[in-house]
């Protein structure tokens, strides 16, 4: 196994171990997942739960925090859309991860590499053929 497969094994059992500790860890109202106060490696390891099984999170309401990222949607090399995301670094900067956001019509995102907390719906589709994840019904807190 690779030292980088090892680690999020042990981030992940980390991660489990401490949700279920209960007691302290008081969810906000109308919140399944909160993630927003989690740190750097811990937080990485739900997040890559999340992305790994992320049928086991649909239509779960989900709270991160992160930074606005902006990613442009080609074809054929002409911009066809703006995808959001709450992108999330590790303490170690080496593993980071992204989950788009959608807010409600009319939204407004805020600039790129702005600080965000976003909870929405978490909510898988396909693109080009791969599975993906996102947040619906988005609101920034």
């Amino acid at each position: 196994m690779s030292m980088k497969k090892s680690l999020v094994v042990l981030l992940l059992a980390v991660s489990l171990m401490l949700s279920a500790c209960g007691g302290s860890t008081k969810l906000p109202e109308g919140v399944d997942v909160d993630i927003s106060g989690l740190s750097g490696m811990v937080v990485y390891g739900k997040l890559y739960d999340m992305v790994t099984n992320g049928k086991d999170y649909e239509g779960k309401v989900i709270r991160m925090a992160g930074t606005l990222n902006e990613i442009p949607v080609k074809e054929r090399g002409v911009q066809v859309d703006t995808l959001y995301s709450c992108f999330v670094a590790d303490a170690e900067g080496c593993c980071s991860q992204g989950v788009e956001f959608v807010l409600p019509e009319g939204g407004t995102y805020p600039p790129v590499g702005e600080k965000i907390i976003v909870e929405g719906v978490w909510n898988t589709y396909q693109l080009y053929g791969l599975d993906r994840y996102r947040l619906l019904n988005a609101r920034l807190l």
